[in-house]
């Protein structure tokens, strides 16, 4: 029998189909519908100023908005041939943690839920907004930021950041074990999630799956080690990899690299220069070429694609979504898991349908 779930379904996380053909409790196929909140950023971004697209990276995912004005904002800069102060590299690179941070931690209330850890929705919420009110101190937005720009910054810390923010990475730390314990001593959640949604290694690879759900199949990929911008590649971290491949590994990835984060935000306070330009003036036409740069937004490999032609408007604007690249593994993951296991299987891609409808 077919099973539709969606395009309102709670299930999905988002305004899409999901079309499940099933046999007894088995689903022996899946097919995925989407299109349905289609905004046309790419072709509105080819009509505008380089300068005004930055408020539309925003709007693409709205858990990950400071890691999209980051990859847009590289590849101008990239394209302009521009490098920015030292101190705004750090301060961006704070900032894009911060951001990584609140968007686990908005993944982990959606996946708890879904396999049945109802109060740890609630908790995970609480600390995101501790996040969120570090982020607003600095952008005076809590979503949508449009604080970094191709130069620099719109504008420097405020006083009190610094020490703010090493307060908050510590008392994330011990939430978050504290969080751990709790789901991994949890046999509902272990059953609901170990050994469910399984893929292995090489259909990551060949299906192009990235980020968490690509390093929970085996696969130590990560753009922060592999291509470093901005200053990763003076901070230490790790980059946390599991084998087994299933809900629990993709959970595992995103908790440890919650603390690799703060980790990373910790160093870059220390060693984030006094002085420096937050903002230098770029030229007002995008210079003629293409670019293409790429980013480790939370749920992968992001990439933003321009074509330059002296003209202020750019000629062609091509995103490149990690959300729509893992969303295309889901027929193959759904295949041989039971009906009840496809909400744990769904909420563990952590799908975001704003920038795979883009």
């Amino acid at each position: 029998m077919y099973i539709h779930m969606g395009p309102q379904h709670p299930v999905n996380h988002g305004l899409w189909t999901l079309k499940v053909k099933t046999a007894g409790e088995l689903v022996i196929d899946a097919e995925v519908l989407i299109g349905y909140i289609f905004r046309m950023i790419e072709k509105i971004a080819e009509t505008r100023p380089y300068n005004a697209i930055q408020p539309l990276t925003d709007r693409l995912c709205y858990n990950s908005a400071m890691s999209w004005e980051a990859c847009y904002t590289l590849a101008v800069e990239k394209l302009m041939d521009i490098e920015i102060s030292r101190r705004a590299q750090y301060i961006r690179t704070i900032m894009l943690e911060l951001q990584r941070i609140a968007s686990h931690l908005t993944w982990l209330s959606a996946f708890t839920a879904d396999v049945g850890v109802i109060s740890m929705q609630v908790i995970s919420f609480r600390e995101r907004e501790y996040v969120l009110d570090l982020l607003e101190h600095v952008t005076g937005s809590r979503m949508m930021y449009n604080y970094f720009t191709a130069g620099g910054l719109r504008r420097d810390l405020p006083q009190g950041f610094i020490e703010d923010c090493h307060s908050l990475t510590h008392y994330l730390d011990e939430r978050i074990q504290e969080y751990k314990a709790i789901l991994e001593d949890s046999k509902v959640f272990r059953l609901r999630s170990e050994q469910v949604g399984i893929i292995s290694k090489d259909d990551a690879l060949n299906l192009g799956a990235t980020g968490p759900v690509l390093r929970a199949s085996g696969v130590k990929a990560d753009l922060r080690k592999i291509e470093p911008y901005l200053v990763y590649d003076e901070l230490e971290f790790e980059v946390p990899v599991r084998t087994t491949g299933d809900c629990f590994a993709r959970y595992e990835i995103r908790m440890e690299e919650m603390f690799q984060s703060l980790k990373i935000i910790r160093q870059a306070l220390d060693q984030t220069p006094a002085e420096g330009e937050i903002f230098q003036k770029p030229p007002r036409k995008l210079p003629p070429g293409d670019v293409y740069f790429r980013t480790e937004d939370p749920r992968g490999e992001a990439a933003f694609y321009i074509v330059g032609n002296d003209e202020r408007t750019p000629y062609r604007v091509k995103i490149k979504s990690p959300a729509y690249s893992n969303l295309a593994i889901i027929n193959s993951i759904l295949r041989g898991v039971k009906v009840a296991d496809i909400a744990p299987t769904v909420a563990s891609i952590d799908l975001c349908m704003g920038e795979i409808d883009r």
